[in-house]
């Protein structure tokens, strides 16, 4: 029987690189190839074994869009191939610190009592894509640093009106679903202490290809 390749579906993303992975519901294939192009526009092809059903891409560049295509070979011929557009990571540095927060925060240290325990400033870490569908997206994260009672995802939807989708303190992922295929949307992670947005992080995704 022809085998067949599963979906290409994103489980990391960076500024720099991005892990794809793959199935392969039926048959077997001898071999891989991920064919794209890089930022300077020069096609690049990455062989991987047969039994590979994940890789990893390095060498790209930040908020930059990339299309791959990976083809399942069986004794050198192409029998099947899949392909997905994806976004990398937007350099982080340049959206933190928040500045009015910061003053805020500075203003409210030095205005506290000495017995006062200071105040220890929680940390996001990196907003980071585990899987692209469609219509969906899935997102996860994490706190380096002390705790957030809350988190709020905001982006604006296929209509382009503002969504703000509300998360509890213990969550480090979530799932946007009703989004439109081959489309990019930005997405702004707000950590929360009571109502006050402490921190933030963002990225960018390219949904999946509609059938």
């Amino acid at each position: 029987s022809q085998p067949v390749l599963g979906d290409l579906s994103v489980t990391s993303l960076t500024p720099s690189s991005m892990q794809l992975q793959w199935s392969v519901p039926e048959g077997s294939f001898d071999s891989f190839t991920l064919q794209y192009r890089d930022a300077q526009g020069q096609p690049q092809a990455l062989p991987i074994g047969g039994r590979s059903r994940s890789v990893t891409v390095p060498g790209l560049s930040p908020s930059r869009q990339y299309r791959f295509h990976l083809y399942g070979l069986r004794g050198g011929k192409k029998i099947d191939h899949v392909s997905i557009d994806v976004i990398t990571a937007a350099e982080q540095p340049e959206e933190l610190p928040l500045p009015s927060e910061m003053s805020q925060h500075e203003k409210h240290q030095t205005e506290s009592p000495a017995s006062e325990t200071p105040f220890m400033r929680p940390v996001l870490g990196e907003l980071r894509v585990s899987s692209v569908t469609p219509n969906s997206v899935q997102l996860q994260w994490s706190v380096p640093e002390g705790s957030f009672d809350s988190f709020t995802l905001q982006y604006r939807d296929a209509q382009s009106q503002p969504q703000a989708l509300p998360i509890d303190g213990e969550s480090r992922s979530v799932t946007v679903p009703g989004l439109a295929p081959s489309r990019r949307y930005r997405f702004h992670l707000y950590g929360l202490r009571g109502r006050k947005k402490i921190d933030h992080i963002s990225t960018e995704v390219l949904t999946g290809k509609g059938e």
